[in-house]
């Protein structure tokens, strides 16, 4: 056996690994799944509400979520000069199709983005940029957009005092760090303070544990800083308008799905709506669920559902469907697709010999600018 063959042992626990994620994954969606149908679906008030969504509703619905979906495309190209729009076309819904059905779906994605990318000719570190950068800025968007939701639900007394509180909860902890990163971004000297930081906590944390090494982390957290800063300096107002638009056009989506499925502005207002979506979001980011399956859905209905008539809570879980129709399931067959043709498509890939010539000159040039 060589050097770089991976132990039986590793092997075995890897794979025991997957198979606890994949039980804990699906378990979690049959849970939740089943409770929401024991609350709201044990009458056929459920199954009437959705058999009456038109196929022009789904249309409608579906060609909202694929707006949605485009949306992300700009950024990627923003933050990863060189990348071209079908490129992230297709690296976008490649990845989202296996983050929406596979355990652990977003680290399994990002290792597809990577690949990708790499096969395009794109090096570790312009990649490890863009998709750290895209994350900080759809996160900061859409808990600020969140927040704002929050205050005029707040201000306005049309909802639960302990709901809001705990949202604001909620999303204060997100937006610290958010925050955080961006105060890294913005100073090398916090940033190196913050690496001082992590080297002790890391050496507490390898007294405990013998697989995790010590490690200085100044310098990491001093080079993302870098990498990052120069790469958003010249278009973070294009960036930021995008990603706002981004989450705007998700909320839309949510929108009209809950108006198509007959709840007007005096059951569910459009602030609430862009609350559920950012707490949809936030459920989605801690659920070991595929896409947040099932965690997503709860969150939804029980975000817009406070202060609902019992009448219209078919109608919601309806409009929940819908929505989850046209931003969840629709991307599996797109990326799926996308997937086949990335496979199948030679004639943009790039030697691995001849990896980041052009693009480190490339990335140089823009550093430099």
């Amino acid at each position: 056996m060589t050097s770089s063959s991976t132990p039986p042992t590793t092997r075995s626990r890897s794979g025991v690994r997957k198979i606890l994620s994949a039980v804990l994954s699906y378990g979690v969606v049959a849970v939740v799944m089943w409770l929401l149908y024991r609350t709201l679906g044990s009458s056929g008030a459920v199954a009437d509400a959705v058999s009456s969504i038109t196929p022009t509703e789904v249309l409608v619905a579906c060609s909202l979520g694929l707006v949605y979906l485009a949306s992300m495309l700009r950024p990627m190209v923003y933050t990863l000069p060189g990348l071209t729009m079908a490129q992230a076309g297709v690296a976008r819904t490649a990845s989202l199709a296996l983050a929406n059905t596979v355990p652990e779906g977003g680290t399994v994605a990002t290792g597809l983005t990577f690949g990708m990318y790499r096969s395009w000719g794109f090096g570790v570190s312009d990649s490890t940029t863009s998709i750290v950068a895209i994350g900080i800025w759809t996160n900061l968007s859409r808990y600020v957009l969140m927040s704002i939701g929050l205050v005029v639900l707040a201000v306005s007394g049309t909802t639960d005092g302990s709901v809001v509180w705990f949202a604001v909860g909620s999303c204060v902890v997100v937006a610290a760090i958010c925050l955080l990163i961006t105060l890294i971004i913005a100073s090398d000297r916090f940033a190196r303070g913050v690496g001082r930081l992590l080297t002790r906590g890391r050496a507490v944390v390898a007294r405990r544990i013998s697989r995790v090494e010590p490690k200085d982390m100044v310098e990491v957290v001093s080079d993302f800083r870098v990498h990052v800063s120069n790469r958003v300096r010249t278009c973070w107002r294009s960036l930021t308008a995008t990603m706002v638009l981004s989450q705007l056009l998700g909320a839309l989506v949510l929108g009209v799905a809950v108006r198509m499925c007959g709840l007007g502005q005096d059951e569910i207002g459009w602030d609430r709506i862009v609350v559920a979506f950012g707490a949809m979001w936030l459920a989605a980011f801690v659920a070991p669920t595929p896409g947040g399956l099932g965690i997503a859905e709860a969150a939804l209905i029980a975000v817009l559902g406070v202060g609902l008539a019992a009448s219209a809570q078919a109608e919601l879980v309806a409009a929940v469907l819908l929505f989850r129709l046209a931003t969840w399931l629709l991307p599996i067959p797109i990326g799926l697709v996308s997937y086949l043709y990335w496979r199948t498509t030679k004639n943009w890939r790039v030697p691995v010999a001849q990896l980041s010539s052009e693009r480190q000159t490339r990335s140089e040039d823009n550093g430099n600018s």
